[in-house]
């Protein structure tokens, strides 16, 4: 659970903040008696205030306060999904919330402040850059939305009409897009680029709660191939799947 800043809606509005967090613990106070309910989660992340802004545009924490910068969530969060890619597991990490709590945010973040996503692509790049051993990697990237029921490539201009196919492989036990367009990535720059085109590509429309609402979920995939000699053969130790996204 995070709790974001007034937005500037809420603001021109007036909004009262009832909402506190405590360590793990979120409590939230009802306007009309006055009554906090208590609600515990595994974190419970206060992101409203108390953080000063740098020069680059990154939102620090104040001296003293428990405001949860985008690091510290990453921390959480996000380098356990790439541990676990490391030794060999499919991972999937997905933000939950109604247009306008922060998903974006939190998951692929904006400007200095970035999120889950892109962290974990330049901590990928980082271990695979400090690897010393005879290991070879491979990484793939795809970034996909799904909006009203159709599924959509974020890396195209344009679609087929009703959307991609979901086709399911019976022998692995498990769903795919088919047509979807993966793309070799060497860098964390070649993925920030990435990210950054498929941004551009996502659905936009306002709603009363948020004027650039993305509308759609969205689903970015990096698939990781770790490649080893063995009998003097190339042979592919692990393919994994990283699945990152928001919904709705």
């Amino acid at each position: 659970m995070r709790c974001r800043p007034f937005n500037s809606r809420e603001k021109e509005r007036g909004a009262k903040l009832i909402i506190q967090m405590e360590g793990k613990k979120t409590v939230i106070t009802n306007p009309a008696d006055k009554q906090p309910k208590n609600f515990a989660f595994d974190y419970s992340y206060w992101s409203h205030d108390s953080f000063t802004e740098d020069d680059n545009g990154y939102l620090n924490p104040d001296p003293g306060s428990n405001y949860s910068s985008q690091r510290v969530v990453f921390e959480d969060l996000g380098m356990g999904v790439l541990n676990n890619a490391y030794e060999g597991y499919n991972t999937s990490l997905f933000a939950y919330g109604q247009t306008g709590s922060g998903k974006s945010y939190s998951m692929i973040g904006y400007g200095s402040n970035k999120g889950i996503v892109p962290i974990t692509c330049d901590e990928l790049f980082k271990k695979i850059t400090g690897n010393t051993d005879d290991t070879k990697f491979e990484v793939k990237f795809s970034m996909l939305e799904i909006y009203n029921e159709q599924v959509r490539d974020l890396l195209c201009k344009t679609n087929p009409k009703g959307g991609l196919p979901v086709r399911e492989n019976p022998k692995l036990g498990l769903f795919y897009v088919g047509d979807l367009k993966k793309v070799a990535v060497g860098s964390y720059a070649e993925i920030e680029r990435r990210i950054e085109e498929g941004n551009s590509n996502r659905t936009v429309a306002s709603t009363q709660m948020n004027a650039t609402s993305s509308r759609a979920h969205t689903v970015v995939t990096i698939e990781f191939v770790q490649k080893k000699m063995q009998d003097g053969k190339e042979m592919a130790k692990e393919r994994i799947k990283i699945f990152l996204g928001s919904l709705l």
